[in-house]
């Protein structure tokens, strides 16, 4: 391939737009035909492995890092994208919580010092994020693009990117090739990468590219089947040597590695070999590609039953979609295109690379935003749809129970404007608070709080259910802004959703300095820190979680139990959830066995819609049940009460309330 020099460049901007990925990272630029380019790293690599390693007196990105780190685990993350919105990665690096913002940051900052030795400077860039990806997780990523030093002019949903990048590819853009694409064609892009797994659906028509329906998993990608060939090659040794090499960090951190490896054979072969190194015992341990299939069914029946509940969400059947694109290099098993013929009835569109696609319609996007390119592409407009609800917390009339009232729904075209009237709850109320979330539950404590816009300062003598306006608005730049008004005052108030970025209290070389010097050992129990302001929310948030654990426990030993007055409302409520439970998994799997026993494509398609319906009400029957059983425990804890059976996680729970103290 031949690069430009600086002078290419030297009087236009460069658009830049980046596959920030779980596994691999990739940029790409548009030349000054307006033609997306890959650019290799420094070492001469497309793809850039999202990892990170400190060693010794340097931190290392790509290649490198994922080679060092069986020598040394504890100073190594990869798959941090997986924990973007949340305060700090699930591992500690080198002793340290680390925001994942700060090490997604130094993955782009590496992309970006060796983009500019082939390029010259660079500064504007587009960053790719999963379709599914909520506001918490966006602002994140954008948060990690500053860090690194990048003007991030937008982000860009991966699907819609590779929709772009299969335009430009068929000559949409009217640069190359002969044929356009047809009028409203329907393209839906399955995208399974590294970390996470994304279906879209959209409508391409001239120059406009409209997502009619999303969804995804933001915990599922191939590195989800790398752990179905870990454990497998862990049970196989530890069947015949009686040791476990996934409790050696060293080993196991090879063995990674050598999954990895396994599965991307098997892409190729009807079976491959590997070789298990543990405690000085070598085993040679052989895979079939139909042994693989099967212990990973489970997932790809997940992704399944995700591209069929977004056709449905789109009041759309198979024979209504035109293309079915693949991209992610996940999908390179062949369990994935199997699935897809079988599931819609089309060969699956493989023509644009599922390594690239992405990162290349992220430059074509950051071109369109710089004004760069055909004038078809300056023209071409991109309709969005918003991947989760959006809503404000109130209370049920009658019940007085806390509610999400959702206002816009998922899959809402934007920008999106909605308004809606609530009334005060109480007389004489001289403030009104509007609690902004996001999520699909109708209970507040499932969702994801956004931020909270109150009224201020009300004239005395309200009467209670006084009207109160509350607008929802969902801007171009995924920008959310609420507003609330008493019509009968006059009072209003207007709040831009802001990410709290307290945590990321540092420029990247005090991360880089704080990284390069080992935290301290735990003392007196606690994890202290050379720095006061790196606070151990890790061990809290973890207490939190363990603390939930035990209350649950707790709650379904006292379901069936004679408890004292005053606890029946809960009792009643986690009864009432476990038979909504119990009913939903019946209707799973009678919805099952009749899909089990249909003939025919098209009546095996409408069945598959009816289990993937039947499933999500399993699974947030499951999510209603789980927290009936946990406010019932933790209702029951609180009043230091112990149901027959939960002696133990009283006690636990009673302890690690104290820590938290």
């Amino acid at each position: 391939m031949n690069l430009p020099s600086d002078g290419d460049h030297a009087n236009r901007p460069i658009a830049v737009g980046i596959d920030l990925g779980t596994t691999y990272s990739l940029l790409a630029y548009l030349d000054p035909a307006g033609r997306p380019i890959s650019l290799p790293n420094s070492s001469g690599d497309l793809l850039t492995p999202s990892a990170v390693i400190v060693d010794e007196d340097e931190i290392v990105v790509g290649r490198e890092a994922v080679k060092a780190s069986s020598f040394s685990p504890g100073n190594y993350s990869e798959c941090f994208k997986r924990d973007m919105g949340r305060q700090a990665v699930q591992r500690p690096v080198h002793g340290h919580h680390v925001p994942p913002e700060v090490l997604s940051a130094l993955v782009l900052q590496r992309l970006k010092r060796d983009a500019e030795q082939r390029l010259g400077p660079l500064s504007k860039a587009v960053i790719t994020v999963p379709a599914y990806f909520d506001e918490m997780r966006r602002k994140a990523t954008q948060d990690a693009g500053r860090l690194a030093g990048w003007e991030v002019l937008d982000i860009i949903n991966e699907p819609t990117a590779a929709a772009l990048a299969c335009g430009w590819e068929r000559g949409l853009f009217g640069m190359h090739g002969t044929s356009a694409c047809d009028p409203a064609e329907r393209v839906l892009i399955y995208d399974l990468g590294g970390g996470t797994f994304d279906v879209s659906l959209l409508e391409i028509d001239s120059s406009a590219f409209r997502t009619l329906a999303t969804d995804g998993d933001v915990r599922l990608g191939g590195k989800d089947f790398d752990q179905a060939l870990v454990d497998h090659i862990a049970e196989r040794f530890l069947s015949e040597h009686g040791l476990d090499p996934r409790n050696d960090a060293p080993d196991a951190a090879q063995l990674w590695r050598d999954a990895q490896e396994l599965k991307h054979a098997l892409s190729e072969h009807s079976k491959a070999t590997t070789v298990c190194f543990h405690a000085g015992i070598r085993m040679r341990i052989e895979v079939t590609r139909q042994q693989f299939e099967e212990m990973t069914a489970h997932l790809l029946q997940r992704t399944e039953e995700t591209a069929s509940l977004v056709a449905q969400q789109a009041g759309l059947d198979w024979r209504e979609i035109d293309r079915i694109l693949v991209v992610g290099g996940a999908t390179r098993m062949p369990m994935v295109t199997n699935m897809l013929r079988r599931l819609t009835g089309k060969t699956p569109d493989l023509s644009i690379s599922a390594d690239e696609a992405v990162a290349h319609g992220a430059a074509l996007y950051a071109g369109m935003l710089l004004g760069l390119g055909s004038d078809r592409q300056r023209r071409c407009i991109l309709i969005n749809v918003n991947s989760h609800s959006l809503g404000v917390v109130g209370f049920e009339a009658g019940t007085g129970r806390r509610v999400n009232a959702v206002l816009i729904p998922r899959n809402t075209p934007i920008p999106a404007e909605v308004t809606r009237s609530f009334k005060t709850l109480e007389p004489n109320q001289r403030t009104v608070a509007v609690p902004v979330v996001e999520g699909e539950s109708e209970r507040p404590e499932f969702c994801v709080s956004l931020g909270k816009c109150v009224v201020r300062d009300l004239p005395p003598d309200l009467p209670k259910g006084t009207p109160v306006e509350v607008t929802y608005r969902y801007a171009l730049n995924g920008r959310v802004s609420v507003s609330a008004r008493v019509p009968s005052t006059g009072r209003s108030a207007e709040v831009e959703i802001e990410r709290d970025r307290g945590h990321i209290n540092a420029d990247l070389p005090t991360w880089r300095n704080r990284l390069l010097k080992a935290a301290p050992p735990p003392l007196g129990g606690h994890i202290s820190s050379e720095n006061t302001d790196e606070t151990d929310l890790a061990t809290r948030d973890g207490i939190i979680r363990q603390l939930d654990t035990l209350y649950t426990q707790i709650g379904q030993a006292a379901v069936a139990a004679h408890l004292p007055k005053g606890h029946e409302a809960a009792q009643r409520a986690a009864r009432t959830a476990a038979e909504e439970l119990r009913r939903a998994r019946q209707a799973l799997a009678e919805a099952e066995q009749r899909r089990a026993e249909t003939h025919g494509p098209a009546e095996a398609a409408r069945l598959s819609a009816e289990v993937s319906n039947a499933r999500l009400s399993e699974r947030q029957a499951a999510t209603n049940s789980r927290f009936a059983y946990l406010s019932l425990g933790r209702e029951i804890a609180t009043a230091g009460l112990s149901p027959l059976g939960a002696e133990e996680a009283l006690k636990q729970a009673q302890s690690l309330r104290r820590q938290l103290k």
